[in-house]
C-alpha cells in the first residue's frame, strides 16, 4: 500500500513557509501539495500547523490522506472501506425529510430517526455517479447498482424510494436510498481516529461519552473485529464518525464484502472508492 497526505494552504502562507517549487496552484489563493506519509517535509507542516494552531489560527485549511492499493491487495482483502467520493446538497431535512430528534444522544447527535421516505431535489445529484451522499450521510445509489446487487444475490442492505422535490412538489425518482440491515460491526481499538494527522483529538472533543462516535475523522485505515461481522456483503460500523452541526450528521464507516466489491468493478461504478479494512 503507497500512502500520500494532500495538503490545501493559503497561497500567501504557503510561499512564506514551504519551498516555491512544492505544490501546484488550486488558484490565485490556494495552494494544494501532496506528499509521502513518510516525507520529513509532512512533519514539518505539522510542526507549522501546530505553532499557527497554538495562536487560533490555521496553516492548512484541508487536509486528506489517499491510500493506493495493488491489485493483489485489493483482491486478497475480506472487506473494504467504501468511500464516498460524491457529494451534493441540498440534504433531506432541507427538502422536507423527516427525523425524529427525541432519541438522539444529547452528546453527539447520533441515533436521530429517519420516519419518511427521503427526499431530495435529485436534480443536484453528481452526474454519471453511481452512488452519492448528501453533506447529510444519506447515501443514495442508481438503479443499475439496485439491479446489480438483486442479480447476484448481495446481502445486507435495502433500497428504499427516494421522492424528487419538484416545482409540482414530491414525485417519485430513478434513485434509491441505501440502507444498511445487517449487524453492525464493532470498530477495533486499532483504528486511529482524531481531527488531522497532527492532532488526534486527545481531548476528546469529537468523542462521545457513551461510545457512539470514533471521533471526527478517521485517520488511520479502518479495523473492525472479525466476530461482529455476520457476512453481508453491506456493513456499517456501529461507532460513528463527524459532527452533529446544522446539517451535517455523524456517519458510520460503509464497508462491502470481496463479492461485492467485484460486482461493482464488473460495473464499473462511479462515485467511490475503496480501501482495504482489516478483520482483527
Amino acid at each position: 500500500m503507497r500512502e500520500t497526505i494532500e495538503f490545501r494552504i493559503d497561497e500567501e502562507l504557503a510561499r512564506k513557509f514551504l519551498e516555491p517549487e512544492l505544490g501546484s496552484p488550486m488558484s490565485d489563493t490556494l495552494r494544494r501539495v501532496v506528499l509521502p506519509t513518510h516525507d520529513e517535509r509532512v512533519q514539518r507542516i505539522g510542526e507549522i500547523q501546530r505553532a499557527h494552531r497554538e495562536r487560533g489560527e490555521f496553516f492548512f485549511i484541508y487536509s486528506a490522506t489517499h491510500r493506493h492499493y495493488s491489485a493483489k491487495e485489493m483482491g486478497s482483502a475480506e472487506l473494504l472501506d467504501l468511500v464516498i467520493r460524491a457529494h451534493f446538497e441540498p440534504t433531506g431535512s432541507m427538502c422536507g425529510t423527516e427525523y425524529d430528534e427525541s432519541a438522539a444522544c444529547k452528546y453527539c447527535g447520533v441515533g436521530a430517526r429517519q420516519v419518511s421516505d427521503l427526499i431530495l431535489d435529485t436534480r443536484r445529484i453528481p452526474k454519471g455517479k453511481d452512488i452519492a451522499r448528501t453533506i447529510a450521510g444519506e447515501v443514495i445509489v442508481s438503479p443499475r447498482m439496485v439491479d446489480a446487487c438483486r442479480e447476484y444475490g448481495l446481502a445486507g442492505a435495502d433500497f428504499r424510494p427516494v421522492l424528487h422535490l419538484g416545482r409540482k412538489g414530491r414525485e417519485p425518482s430513478e434513485w434509491s436510498q441505501l440502507v444498511i440491515t445487517s449487524k453492525p460491526l464493532k470498530l477495533s481499538a486499532s483504528t486511529v481516529t482524531g481531527i488531522n494527522l497532527f492532532d488526534l483529538d486527545e481531548e476528546n472533543r469529537h468523542r462521545c461519552p457513551k461510545g457512539h462516535m470514533a471521533g471526527l475523522n478517521q485517520i488511520s485505515e479502518l479495523y473492525v473485529q472479525r466476530a461482529s461481522w455476520d457476512g453481508s456483503d453491506w456493513a456499517r460500523t456501529g461507532t460513528f464518525f463527524g459532527v452533529r452541526r446544522g446539517e451535517l450528521r455523524p456517519e458510520p464507516r460503509l464497508l462491502v464484502s470481496q463479492k461485492l466489491r467485484q460486482v461493482l468493478v464488473g460495473m464499473k461504478a462511479k462515485g467511490f472508492e475503496l480501501e482495504v479494512a482489516h478483520l482483527v
